[in-house]
């Protein structure tokens, strides 16, 4: 503005002594006649001034116009680029809302969780375990053989609990956490409808330790329910790239006991559900029996809340069969999963209220499918089919293994 007004000045004094000197240089001139001279010399200065200006301003813009469209492209090729990353991480349906949920819910379980350093764990917990099925890996691993999944190298001993606790804070950190999948078939056909995830840490020296060890560790630890809410979040991203593929499958995710009884964790549950009620079609929560049973009323209410928004249940390490399947049904539950061993003909069997063979028609009618679990040879399938057993899950149709060894 100064420079402005220094040029301005200058034209005006110099249209001054143009008024002054005309009248000498011309003698017999007017000095009306001068005046008139230096008012158009002035008007003259100024228009010229005004066009040069405005060709520099012009100049000045377009240089910045041009600048700010390269800058733009820059900005419309990262946003392309992050919108593909956050299209990753939602899922090819997209939902934005239900992906920011998700890391909204990230961060104030990472406030509980009493692992250090929190930014680590932060990032570790986006890569870690993505399902959970406590109570089948306990079945399976306790009853069934001591560790007939895991090959990797491990130690002569068994490891102490603070040794586990050691390694289920470093796996966290040290994003060592793996997902495995194990799969539930429509018998006879041995078709893969659905899939059950196991969680499995590996340590230092690559031994593994499956939820059967580390459970009990993690519960005094205080770490169950915020695990629970976490793996809930991987599971949901699983889901949503899988149903790129395959929208028929479904998954099965375990609830732990310590989650439904501590009511905070428990209505981060259901809140984080509730901005996923898309995949209500593809996520099938899985309580333990004696947890169902001993439910408070806060829990059952909500159940309830859950079975409103549309997801289906299914109880699993059933000990009993006595029990009213119609209620079951109406609240929403859908699968029971009982040991193979316990539904053979002959076997010992479980305390019911009716004749065995009419276990299946009366689940029928509650719309309850049958699942039987632990299944490792032929010879169960066969005593299965005489039961008419629609569902099978066990060793015999697949360990539980890693995502991307699972067609």
């Amino acid at each position: 503005m100064l420079y402005h007004c220094v040029i301005i000045a200058a034209y005006g004094l110099t249209a001054a002594v143009v008024a002054v000197q005309t009248p000498q240089y011309l003698p017999g001139t007017d000095p009306v006649i001068g005046y008139w001279a230096a008012g158009i010399f002035f008007l003259v200065c100024a228009l010229l001034h005004d066009f040069i200006m405005r060709h520099v301003e012009r100049s000045r813009f377009q240089k910045d116009l041009l600048k700010m469209r390269n800058d733009l492209a820059v900005a419309e090729s990262g946003l392309d680029r992050f919108e593909n990353i956050l299209g990753d991480l939602a899922g090819k349906d997209g939902n934005m809302d239900s992906f920011a949920a998700e890391m909204q819910m990230m961060r104030k379980l990472l406030k509980q969780l009493d692992v250090e350093p929190v930014q680590s764990e932060a990032e570790e917990e986006e890569d870690e375990v993505i399902l959970s099925a406590e109570s089948e890996i306990i079945d399976d691993e306790e009853d069934v053989a001591p560790d007939p999944v895991e090959k990797e190298p491990s130690s002569d001993r068994s490891p102490t609990d603070d040794e586990i606790l050691d390694i289920v804070r470093s796996g966290l950190q040290e994003n060592k956490v793996d997902l495995y999948l194990q799969p539930v078939v429509r018998l006879p056909q041995r078709r893969t409808l659905f899939y059950e995830a196991f969680s499995r840490i590996r340590g230092p020296r690559g031994e593994v330790i499956t939820p059967g060890q580390y459970l009990t560790v993690a519960e005094d630890a205080g770490l169950i329910g915020t695990i629970d809410n976490l793996l809930l979040i991987r599971c949901v991203q699983l889901i949503r790239r899988v149903r790129q593929r395959n929208s028929e499958v479904g998954f099965f995710v375990n609830v732990s006991a310590r989650t439904l009884r501590d009511t905070a964790f428990f209505t981060q549950f259901i809140e984080f559900l509730d901005q996923n009620t898309d995949l209500k079609s593809s996520l099938i929560l899985e309580f333990a029996q004696e947890d169902v049973d001993s439910a408070t009323e806060t829990v059952v209410k909500g159940l309830e809340t859950l079975a409103e928004m549309g997801f289906a249940f299914s109880m699993d390490r059933v000990h009993r069969l006595d029990m009213d399947f119609q209620a079951l049904g109406n609240n929403n539950f859908r699968y029971l999963k009982v040991a193979a061993a316990d539904l053979l003909p002959g076997g010992p069997g479980l305390p019911i209220d009716i004749h065995p063979d009419d276990l299946r028609e009366a689940l029928g009618r509650a719309n309850i499918e049958l699942i039987a679990s632990m299944i490792e040879d032929e010879d169960t399938v066969i005593g299965l089919l005489d039961v008419e057993v629609g569902f099978g899950q066990g060793y015999l149709f697949g360990v539980p293994r890693p995502p991307q060894a699972v067609q």
